[in-house]
């Protein structure tokens, strides 16, 4: 072979090699055009709520970020399993999201019969964050701490009462984890939303309330209300001197309270590397950034392998103590 063509072919040889390797660095072409149209961003809440408010924060900086705009789409109901339908049955394509909360895990045992898969319906984008629970007393109530309220429930057995946002949320299951572990007999009252059980508990209808931390914290500043423990596996940041159950009775174990993105399973690796790389970046912008710090919101920003082993493994802790309670919904 004459010399210049030895060289001609070496030259194309290394060309070669470098598009081959610029390709596997560049994103596909799915993922460089993705999102092309308007996004859903589902919440499975009511409007004006702490969470949609983080949400409509969230799909601003997206829809800055995407130059295409984050529709937030309130479909409140059925615990959450109304708006969880709605992505379950969109396309696999990443345009369909949804603000998941703890009850995306608690749901899948909660209920007998439910409109789809929650393990196989649904892939995780990323965890956003950790959300904490707290146990509260009216100030009128004698009690200062867990063992006192535990110590009141045995006295008086039956007459106790508690409430929350509704049966089967997060802090239902929580208390009747305290229930459990302590063998007390205390009496839930379930409430449509945690503002109407607090409206309920703070002229002393009702003794105690459990309740996420952002809904209390105003009220526990006030001294309306008196928090006497955490209810999550750890202490508040911005309540450090509020012991946690577990620290009071060992036998106590709850899940965590979480946020989560998710969408439709079968979405492409590639578009779920996109959503989870701009979610995870937007989440640390001051705004939103904000936001979370306001509602008590510890960020993480897991990758969606991550985030998807954190949903099943908070699915077996929350399902196990909703089977031990014999909770059910429907």
């Amino acid at each position: 072979m004459p010399a210049h063509h030895t060289t001609q072919v070496i030259v194309a040889v290394i060309a070669g090699a470098f598009a081959t390797g610029a390709a596997a660095q560049s994103p596909t072409p799915a993922a460089q055009s993705f999102p092309a149209r308007a996004v859903r961003l589902i919440m499975p809440l009511p409007a004006g709520s702490e969470t949609d408010v983080f949400a409509r924060t969230l799909g601003r900086q997206l829809g800055d970020v995407w130059g295409q705009q984050v529709v937030i789409e309130n479909r409140p109901g059925g615990g959450t399993n109304i708006g969880a339908e709605v992505v379950a049955k969109a396309p696999a394509d990443g345009y369909t999201l949804m603000h998941a909360i703890t009850a995306h895990a608690i749901n899948a045992t909660l209920y007998t019969k439910l409109p789809f898969d929650p393990q196989k319906d649904f892939a995780c984008v990323t965890q956003i964050g950790n959300l904490y629970g707290l146990l509260l007393t009216h100030p009128s109530v004698p009690v200062k701490n867990v063992m006192d309220l535990i110590r009141l429930a045995k006295a008086r057995p039956g007459e106790i009462t508690y409430a929350t946002g509704g049966s089967g949320t997060s802090n239902h299951i929580a208390a009747e984890a305290l229930r459990i572990a302590a063998d007390i007999n205390i009496q839930h009252v379930p409430y449509k939303g945690s503002n109407q059980a607090i409206l309920d508990v703070l002229p002393g209808r009702i003794p105690v309330l459990a309740t996420v931390l952002v809904e209390a914290v105003p009220y526990v500043h006030s001294g309306k209300l008196r928090a006497i423990a955490s209810t999550s596996p750890k202490r508040a940041p911005s309540l450090p001197n509020v012991p946690t159950i577990n620290e009071s009775l060992p036998a106590y174990r709850a899940g965590v309270g979480f946020w989560a993105m998710v969408t439709r399973a079968g979405t492409p690796a590639a578009t779920m590397n996109k959503l989870n790389g701009d979610i995870v970046k937007a989440l640390q912008t001051p705004d939103v950034r904000a936001r979370l710090a306001a509602a008590d919101i510890e960020i993480v920003g897991s990758r969606p392998e991550q985030c998807d082993a954190f949903v099943r493994e908070q699915t077996a802790t929350w399902g196990a103590i909703v089977k031990a309670s014999g909770a059910r919904v429907d």
